[in-house]
């Protein structure tokens, strides 16, 4: 997949599922506090342009947020998942965009399906 440019739908909606995998990573409490906090941030900003995502590939920007959120400079907390994230991403842009979508319980479900350590 090619890499998204920076500003645009397709690197929100990344760094969105970057941020919820890596607040699902760590077990330092107040980082993933900081990382559910930023998603919610971006989730506003994508509901701010529904239209615009409607064409996107999310599971293709699903690998690429893996990738963002088991960054080597991350790795030392990565206590809560080890490895196995499912192919496709758990969660379709409908979802994320409904009103009730919840950044706390879609970690928890990021938790629950993946292989712990």
């Amino acid at each position: 997949m090619v890499e998204p440019a920076p500003g645009t739908p397709a690197a929100l909606v990344r760094s969105f599922l970057a941020h919820l995998m890596m607040a699902a990573l760590t077990a330092d409490n107040q980082h993933s506090l900081a990382w559910r906090q930023k998603a919610k941030h971006l989730r506003q900003q994508m509901l701010a342009i529904p239209g615009a995502l409607a064409t996107l590939k999310i599971d293709g920007l699903w690998w690429l947020a893996i990738g963002d959120a088991e960054a080597p400079e991350l790795r030392a907390e990565e206590k809560m998942i080890e490895w196995g994230q499912p192919k496709a991403c758990p969660f379709t842009l409908t979802e994320i965009c409904e009103p009730e979508f919840d950044v706390d319980r879609a970690v928890q479900r990021l938790r629950e399906t993946a292989a712990t350590g």
